[in-house]
């Protein structure tokens, strides 16, 4: 798909790149009644998907928007459970008391990770396709990590900027 994404966007065809990146190649091909890989691959298959962005402009301005009010909405989403986290550990603190679920999962992830990088380091003549999953593996447990940290520690001034993006962007797009 990325081929086809930059090839419509290198011709201009910055609309259609849009919808097929966010709606997928299968819906927009679906929906034009097209084959985006016999028609990117010559000139005039380039003109005829410009003719296709030129009528039905109206539509893939809408798709482009509706999916973009999507993830905007994820996000607030995201942003929200992230601030009811926050405020329940305050009224753990409140009530003098601490989130031991959050240690437990930082503690975890910590020992895990710290496990694989000592069998890494300990072990020199570990098989290469063995030493391939490990690192996935330690990959993976880092990212939990960063996540757990990002969840249970965010900052405060953190989420007041995520609040303020938000609400900038939603009356961007209200004012649309």
């Amino acid at each position: 798909m990325a081929p086809i994404v930059a090839t419509l966007a290198k011709a201009g065809l910055n609309l259609l790149a849009n919808v097929v990146m966010t709606k997928g190649k299968e819906a927009v091909e679906e929906k034009f009644g097209i084959d985006l890989s016999k028609l990117t691959a010559s000139e005039e298959g380039l003109i005829k998907l410009k003719q296709i962005e030129v009528e039905h402009e109206e539509f893939l301005v809408n798709a482009a928007q509706r999916e973009a009010e999507r993830e905007l909405e994820g996000f607030k989403e995201e942003v929200k459970d992230k601030d009811s986290a926050r405020e329940r550990d305050a009224e753990f603190l409140k009530a003098g008391t601490r989130n031991y679920r959050a240690d437990i999962l930082v503690l975890i992830a910590a020992v895990s990770v710290a496990a694989l990088v000592y069998l890494v380091w300990d072990t020199p003549d570990i098989n290469e396709y063995v030493k391939g999953i490990v690192t996935l593996v330690l990959g993976r447990m880092l990212g939990y990590m960063d996540n757990i940290y990002n969840f249970e520690f965010g900052t405060t001034r953190s989420s007041k900027q995520k609040d303020a993006t938000i609400e900038q962007l939603s009356s961007r797009n209200k004012g649309e």
